[in-house]
């Protein structure tokens, strides 16, 4: 039987670290917001392909990309916690989404395969990061003080995102027109340029505290660290019985992911298709809803260290519940900017406690393994839950029966974590040690 690894060393935190974890939400979000959901999207769809087909292939591309994530997350978690290397296998994927998203600069007409093959490798190494920065979380929090630290991170995020959307703004400002191919090819390289500038206090400030062990040494190969992991990893589902509370939530939680991820899937298209939003009223309403996300993260996380995990995800569910019946019911633009201003508060608070949840569940010697589940549960819910979506809209021809459906994962979550002992799983995650509780 190998030898327990020994318990990770409690070096004290520095605000200044936290600062520096909290920044790569900052910066990372500037991917997901210019390149998934507005600006390299639309330039994708309307430019590089254009009409339904362009919506097809950009599916097709977010498809592959999610499918290679639930492929290597809980591996490349495993080989991080394994290796005792977290901070340089967030490296990697840092370096490599941006060298990637910069390249999208050569997506042009007639180079959609180029165009594709980018997005999915930037898109990847972007997703491969969010678990691997989320493994971060046990060592610089306590439980009396995670749900502030992730919201703060989940803040900081939103305002990251409207930050890079300002910044490439004026190349949007003439519209998605093939005349302007050469200012809108920049979208990529900015964007770039803004995660990797805005990351780096994250390097400079976050330290490793899981100790170095033999497959992360100089010399070992990375065949050796990837048969670490991967030894982990099927010891992780061996040991599930221990760690039987924290299995339960991420099903919970995957099942309103579902909901969540349908959500910021779909509010653009719902809010221009239904309620009938111009595209200068979206830009609008994107900004202001990354405002309210970040608000949402703000107050969710120290809501959560007051009234505790359960008690904070039970009504933020609930306002998701009437966030969407209320989505379904808008007839008027301002009925629907209620509900809106809702659904960015409550993307912000959910993400934050869910996040920090995860983290209370997790032991910090296997906190990247653990997150990369967590990664591997939000990209099946972002596979699944906008296609439910799609599916009762097409069959149905009324994007608000679909809403209404979509209602049912956040019940369904409420309902689930009654069969949730998160204290019984916090102990569990603090009993742990090198794959024997303590005695």
């Amino acid at each position: 039987m190998p030898t327990p690894a020994p318990p990770p060393v409690q070096l004290p935190v520095r605000k200044r670290e936290i600062f520096g974890w909290a920044m790569f939400d900052f910066a990372n979000s500037s991917y997901t917001t210019t390149i998934i959901t507005v600006a390299f999207a639309l330039y994708f769809r309307q430019i590089l392909v254009g009409g339904p087909k362009g919506d097809w292939l950009w599916g097709v591309a977010m498809a592959i990309s999610n499918i290679l994530v639930l492929l290597s997350a809980p591996l490349v978690g495993a080989i991080a916690d394994g290796s005792g290397l977290k901070k340089r296998f967030l490296a990697v994927a840092w370096i490599a989404c941006v060298l990637s998203t910069a390249a999208l600069y050569f997506a042009i007409p007639g180079r959609l395969a180029l165009a594709m093959a980018l997005f999915i490798v930037s898109n990847l190494a972007y997703a491969l990061g969010e678990p691997l920065v989320a493994a971060f979380l046990p060592e610089i929090s306590t439980p009396k003080n995670v749900g502030r630290i992730s919201g703060l991170g989940w803040g900081l995020g939103y305002f990251g995102g409207l930050g890079c959307l300002l910044l490439i703004r004026p190349l949007m400002a003439g519209g998605f027109v093939e005349e302007r191919i050469s200012e809108l090819r920049w979208i990529g390289p900015l964007t770039a340029a803004f995660f990797f500038v805005a990351a780096l206090p994250t390097f400079f400030f976050l330290r490793e505290r899981a100790p170095r062990r033999p497959s992360g040494e100089a010399g070992a190969g990375l065949l050796h660290m990837a048969a670490d992991g991967a030894r982990r990893l099927a010891a992780t589902f061996r040991e599930l019985a221990h760690f039987r509370e924290l299995a339960r939530y991420l099903i919970v939680y995957f099942v309103y992911a579902c909901g969540l991820m349908t959500v910021i899937a779909f509010a653009a298209i719902y809010a221009e298709s239904t309620i009938g939003f111009s595209g200068d009223e979206l830009i609008v309403l994107f900004l202001v809803l990354q405002i309210a996300s970040a608000a949402g993260a703000l107050i969710g996380g120290p809501l959560q260290d007051r009234i505790g995990s359960r008690g904070a995800l039970r009504w933020i569910l609930l306002l998701w519940v009437l966030v969407c019946i209320g989505s379904g019911l808008a007839q008027t633009k301002g009925a629907f900017w209620i509900a809106a201003l809702g659904a960015g508060a409550g993307i912000g608070a959910l993400m934050a406690t869910s996040r920090g949840i995860v983290s209370l569940l997790s032991p910090t010697a296997k906190s990247g393994e653990l997150f990369g589940f967590w990664g591997l549960a939000t990209r099946a819910a972002y596979a699944l839950g906008p296609l439910i979506f799609g599916s009762i809209s097409a069959a149905t021809g009324s994007q608000r029966i679909a809403v209404w459906v979509t209602s049912g994962f956040f019940v369904l979550g409420w309902l689930g974590l009654a069969k949730v002992d998160l204290e019984a799983g916090r102990r569990a995650a603090e009993s742990w040690h090198g794959g024997e509780p303590a005695g």
